[in-house]
């Protein structure tokens, strides 16, 4: 294929916004907010222990649900394991099958020829943790039957433009748009392993590079770094949390086919509006339509330390990176999920999941919407008997609402 025709391609490729799930609850959130598809682990093998994972069960009944509605599902396969652990992988694979996961996310060769031997017809992604940094490797690992890579999230926009000009179309490209960034080279860190015998490389990360430190080189006193130390110490470990969604043009224009999300760990709330917000840009860049900053202001809705463009465009000798202060920037309160709601009353029938008061201005968030304000009216509980606020745990209750459908949510301001 010539170059301009090669260009072209690139640009009429329509990637999926790829969601994090670490429970069901967060697997239906992915889903009823936009996600084209789901990336999800059972409670072995996958890169993130802490998140609570899935049973098999649980795995094909969230496979059948995101099924139904055209929704993709892969599998994290994607740790680094030891001898001792290799003889369960055969049964662990035979168990996914029966949930029929789309693709398995794998970074350990054998684990991969593994999953070859005992899947029927997998689809294989590359995960992040191979380092795949160029074109030659990509394609190396595409003859070998990899269907997809996930590409370090240390290279370029334009670094990742290049591979996507010197690989098979038939080779597709992912790469991590938004969520926590890890200090070391693609996640390849033994810091925790070292701190607290917990070893990253096989899901256990503690996550020591959030930590303070004090830090000096000997033989270099003149070269002062530009992380300030104070008192508390010093963030030169932590990142900056990266945020892409300003930038759907150049990643789209990059080639990539998969825009991933990272966060199994973190909430459900943020699972559904940061899959929102990339939904309604992606969307809306294709659509011709400007980029709308109350999109941005979603993301910043969420839990998150201060946000940055990873290595898109920085150098990783740039200090863009490095976040200011170790604080992490507090979400919107998750009020209630709606279950129903009749128009002809005007009522919604809500689960509680945080305190709101008669009077308190809140925000209702849709699908494929910023959401809208109004005020909490009055309210009853399940016996239909008016309450001030909802201060019981999960307890369903009924609120006036101008409008809204089963999986809305309701959030504080």
């Amino acid at each position: 294929m010539i170059p301009d025709q090669k260009a072209a391609t690139i640009k009429r490729r329509k990637p999926e916004i790829l969601s994090p799930a670490g429970n069901p609850e967060k697997f239906r959130f992915a889903v009823d907010y936009g996600a084209d598809a789901v990336y999800c682990a059972l409670q072995k093998f996958g890169m993130r222990n802490a998140a609570e994972n899935f049973t098999p069960e649980e795995l094909a009944s969230s496979v059948a649900y995101a099924h139904s509605r055209g929704v993709k599902v892969y599998l994290t396969t994607n740790t680094m394991p030891r001898d001792a652990d290799f003889s369960l992988l055969p049964d662990f694979i035979k168990a996914a099958e029966e949930a029929h996961p789309d693709a398995y996310i794998v970074s350990d060769p054998g684990v991969m020829e593994t999953v070859f031997r005992y899947a029927s017809a997998p689809e294989i992604h590359l995960s992040t943790q191979t380092s795949t940094v160029n074109s030659a490797t990509c394609a190396f690992w595409h003859r070998l039957g990899v269907k997809r890579v996930v590409l370090a999230r240390e290279l370029s926009l334009k670094e990742i433009r290049t591979i996507r000009e010197n690989v098979p179309d038939s080779l597709e490209l992912e790469a991590f748009v938004h969520g926590a960034m890890c200090v070391s080279y693609s996640g390849r860190c033994l810091l925790s392993n070292y701190y607290v015998n917990r070893n990253a490389n096989e899901g256990c990360c503690a996550q020591p590079c959030r930590w303070k430190y004090y830090i000096h080189e000997e033989k270099r006193p003149e070269e002062v770094l530009t992380a300030e130390q104070d008192e508390e110490g010093t963030y030169l470990f932590s990142s900056r949390d990266l945020c892409m969604i300003e930038h759907i043009p150049e990643l789209c224009e990059a080639g990539l086919d998969s825009f991933k999300i990272e966060g199994r760990v973190k909430s459900a709330y943020y699972t559904a509006a940061v899959t929102n917000a990339y939904r309604m840009a992606l969307d809306g860049y294709l659509s011709g339509k400007p980029f709308d900053p109350a999109w941005r202001s979603e993301t910043e809705s969420v839990s998150h330390r201060e946000y940055g463009t990873g290595y898109f465009f920085d150098s990783p000798s740039e200090n863009a990176q490095i976040v200011s202060d170790n604080l992490y920037l507090k979400d919107r309160a998750f009020l209630a999920i709606v279950h129903s709601f009749d128009p002809d009353t005007g009522l919604a029938l809500c689960e509680q999941y945080n305190k709101m008061c008669v009077g308190d201005t809140v925000n209702l968030l849709s699908p494929g919407t910023t959401g809208y304000d109004f005020t909490v009216g009055p309210m009853t509980n399940d016996q239909m008997e008016p309450i001030e606020d909802t201060r019981h745990p999960r307890m369903f209750f009924r609120l006036p609402v101008p409008h809204a459908k089963p999986g809305d949510i309701i959030r504080g301001m």
